[in-house]
């Protein structure tokens, strides 16, 4: 018995179901892919990062429009920043700073201070409620001038 010819439609519906599924088996089969569904492909995505030896370069977007990367020298205790400029295609040194002493800072600029979150942790081991709610405002009259 003679098989029927299929037609051009045919054809072509069972080559697009092919590479669609062929996408498919693509997508899922990245080694960066997450397990089944993901959320989205942007999440949980680590910014690049290469280094080795104690070196690494990070890629920074440093303001709105502006680009270029961290360099930290884990050995020397180093973090440079460099500005890529597109006018002259050229990566250039915009800053450098030495952070060796940066570490040794226990309580600079923060507030709570360490000493204050000991407290607040020690009050709550003790089950004191640390945030009170506020007492409701009290409505007053308008004062009347004499």
């Amino acid at each position: 018995m003679p098989r029927p010819k299929l037609s051009s439609t045919t054809l072509v519906l069972y080559l697009v179901a092919a590479l669609l599924a062929a996408n498919l088996i693509a997508t899922l089969a990245r080694s960066d892919a997450p397990a089944i569904l993901p959320a989205a492909f942007a999440q949980n995505r680590q910014q690049p990062i290469a280094g080795g030896g104690g070196l690494f370069v990070m890629p920074a977007q440093l303001s709105g429009n502006t680009w270029g990367a961290y360099l930290m020298d884990v050995d020397r205790g180093t973090l440079c920043v460099y500005q890529f400029f597109p006018g002259t295609r050229q990566l250039l040194l915009v800053a450098s700073r030495k952070f060796t002493n940066d570490t040794r800072l226990e309580n600079f600029n923060t507030s709570p201070s360490p000493g204050e979150v000991a407290d607040l942790v020690d009050k709550q081991a003790k089950g004191v409620r640390v945030n009170n709610p506020p007492p409701p405002d009290e409505v007053k009259p308008p004062q009347k001038d004499p």
